[in-house]
């Protein structure tokens, strides 16, 4: 299973990466598209601002020659730039005669030439007209041009532009600014961007959009050509990059990996749950095993000791000593009353754990419920075996508890202290009175509880290993029964242990006040 879990992992793991890298590249082609037609668009540019410079009035010469019909004379021409028709200035004198223009037409379509009506005045004549035609002159630019020789020139201008004229002479920042961001927002890529241009040639940057880091151009792959045609002049890239790459590829994949993460988390929690509960199945069934065994060492020892003194009782020789049957009567009763109360303490411990469980409570005497739970013990402690001290000095001693439940919280204490001792057992018993609470402590000689089991010490079934005591066996029910019968009655316990120094358990019960006190 956890192989398979760890397989599935790999594979969403792998999936995931997959998915960045295919959006990494898709990123890159992106891009790399939009910069190779902001490339397209900046030489268009410039072939649309040569053309539209060739083709202006702006951009012909000042002037042009005239040469009259009749003479033949040069007459030089007017500023073509002045395009009022009905002005009339001095144009030029050509002999006696005093030559005035006005410009009428432009072009005449199909014809290579202009047409300026001139007013001749002379002496002994007047309003006189001549009508004069542009001479073709190829070293000038003329008015109007051939088709031919325009695309001529626009093609030669575009060509040998690149001579001699910097990149910064060419483009500006404000413009592939201005195309990059058209284009990156027709394709989708909404985040911020740097740019700049290398030259190749020089290995130099220029022409750096504010803020951009000249490292980060350096390392970008994000380039493409300007005016890559031009083959026979020093190269210039055009560099971009993102600073929040990262963020926009991951985040055009996020969804898909929000819900591939989601599902990891849910099968590895699953898989936790599952291998918790076997181990828990496991403790369970090492614990039920360990229950068995110690319910069946515990229960055989009085049901052994039964049978031996019913055998006694049998043997003919002390039929009539009525001494020798009482004795073994009274064992016969004591273990039997043993055997009670560990099916007592096994039925209210499931009982408890079922939720299926109800104390009969009132006003009581705790200290009169210690003493009975003492005098159980009387037997034990008489033949030498140990010794229990009673300092009950608490001035206030009444709750409202079920008395027999509460007695059975300390002969479970008492009990413990007992079989888990190496020397002879001494326990304490003080009560003490503070605020509203009387306050029990049960402080033992005993081989004490290792730190790393305190925790867990009041938990049903759960059994601190005894040390070099092999004989000792429990079940695992007494101090978790103790513990849920103080906290029904609105009590506390807890426990302070040292191994190899003994054990103080000390218990909180609400007092009530109501029902007075007694020595």
């Amino acid at each position: 299973m956890a192989a398979a879990v760890i397989g599935l992992i790999a594979v969403q793991l792998y999936w995931l990466a997959n998915l960045i890298r295919v959006e990494d590249e898709r990123f890159h082609r992106t891009v790399n598209e939009s910069l190779r037609r902001v490339s397209k668009s900046v030489e268009q540019e410039e072939a649309a601002h040569t053309i539209f410079r060739m083709i202006t009035p702006e951009s012909r010469k000042k002037s042009i020659v005239f040469i009259h019909k009749s003479t033949g004379a040069s007459i030089p021409g007017p500023d073509l730039r002045k395009k009022t028709e009905e002005d009339s200035v001095e144009l030029s004198r050509a002999g006696n005669k005093l030559l005035r223009y006005r410009i009428e037409k432009y072009f005449s379509k199909g014809k290579n030439e202009s047409r300026v009506k001139v007013y001749s005045y002379g002496r002994g004549s007047s309003g006189q007209t001549t009508t004069v035609t542009q001479a073709p002159d190829t070293s000038l630019d003329t008015l109007i041009l051939k088709r031919k020789k325009l695309v001529q020139d626009i093609v030669t201008e575009i060509t040998e532009i690149n001579i001699g004229k910097k990149i910064e002479d060419r483009v500006s920042v404000q413009l592939i600014d201005k195309l990059l961001n058209l284009e990156f927002k027709n394709s989708g890529l909404n985040g911020d961007y740097f740019f700049g241009i290398n030259k190749l040639q020089k290995d130099s940057l220029t022409l750096l959009k504010n803020g951009s880091n000249p490292e980060e151009l350096k390392k970008s792959d994000l380039r493409t050509l300007l005016f890559p045609a031009e083959f026979f002049y020093s190269k210039n890239e055009l560099i971009v990059y993102f600073p929040g790459k990262t963020r926009m590829i991951l985040g055009t994949v996020a969804g898909m990996a929000g819900l591939s993460i989601l599902l990891i988390i849910i099968i590895v929690a699953v898989f936790y749950q599952t291998v918790q509960m076997f181990v828990r199945q496991k403790k369970l069934t090492q614990v039920k095993n360990d229950l068995i065994n110690n319910i069946t060492h515990e229960f055989k020892t009085p049901i052994s000791t039964i049978s031996l003194a019913c055998e006694a009782i049998n043997e003919p020789e002390l039929s009539g000593s009525k001494e020798s049957i009482t004795r073994y009567s009274n064992i016969i009763k004591e273990e039997n009353g043993r055997l009670k109360t560990m099916v007592d303490a096994l039925l209210n411990a499931a009982a408890m754990e079922k939720g299926d469980f109800t104390l009969k409570k009132e006003a009581a005497d705790l200290h009169e419920i210690i003493r009975g739970a003492v005098r159980k013990f009387d037997q034990i402690t008489g033949r030498g075996n140990g010794k229990i001290n009673l300092e009950l000095n608490a001035p206030d001693y009444f709750i409202y508890c079920d008395p027999f439940h509460t007695g059975n919280i300390f002969t479970n204490l008492i009990d413990n202290a007992i079989k888990y001792n190496n020397t002879g057992t001494v326990i304490t018993i003080t009560t003490s009175n503070c605020a509203n609470y009387i306050i029990v402590t049960v402080d033992d000689n005993g081989i004490g509880i290792p730190k790393e089991h305190l925790g867990n010490i009041f938990e049903t079934f759960y059994r601190v290993e005894s040390g070099n005591i092999q004989s000792v066996r429990g079940n695992g029910i007494g101090l978790s029964y103790s513990k849920k019968i103080v906290e029904a009655q609105e009590g506390t316990i807890s426990v302070e242990s040292e191994s190899g120094k003994g054990s103080r358990f000390e218990i909180h019960f609400p007092v009530k006040k109501q029902y007075g006190s007694e020595n």
